[in-house]
């Protein structure tokens, strides 16, 4: 914490006020990032509203390419849920109590776009596919088989053909 106060220019006293401890100011961090990841997806998902593929391939590609550039981040989306952080051998995992609804969020913003834009799918496919999509992903970016482009465009293939939007 005292790093962290000197990084900032402010005293101890004023980061604990501010976040009490380790975990505070760790959970803040995590809020702060999930919500500029969160907003980075919805504007991504609304700038190509007529467009599922696009849409699709849009936000795999804006995902793995945030993942590159934020270890934060990173570590949330590829944390081993429902592991112990000690088996894991990464101190990160204990200041991460929300990774699991990050991924929930994203997997939620998705469904509704798909249900807003394609009122047509069914439901179930939908969350179906997403789910699909964003365990594709994740994986993606902790085994990549691919650059990101070639695995956004592979993913949104995938999930194309099975919600049978080819004609769009």
């Amino acid at each position: 914490m005292g790093e962290v106060a000197d990084l900032v220019g402010v005293s101890r006293p004023t980061l604990y006020k501010e976040f009490a401890d380790k975990k505070g100011l760790g959970d803040a961090l995590l809020v702060q990032e999930a919500e500029r990841f969160l907003a980075g997806i919805d504007r991504i998902l609304e700038e190509n509203a007529g467009d599922v593929g696009g849409g699709i391939t849009a936000a795999v590609r804006y995902t793995i390419a945030e993942a590159e550039t934020s270890p934060l981040l990173r570590a949330v989306l590829t944390a081993n849920h429902g592991v112990e952080p000690e088996a894991t051998g990464t101190g990160i995992l204990p200041l991460l109590p929300t990774s699991a609804s990050l991924l929930q969020l994203a997997s939620e913003a998705l469904v509704t776009w798909f249900l807003e834009h394609f009122p047509a799918l069914d439901a179930t496919d939908v969350a179906d596919v997403v789910d699909a999509m964003v365990r594709l992903t994740v994986s993606g970016l902790v085994l990549p088989a691919a650059d990101a482009s070639s695995t956004a465009d592979r993913i949104s293939r995938v999930a194309i053909r099975y919600l049978h939007l080819d004609a769009l």
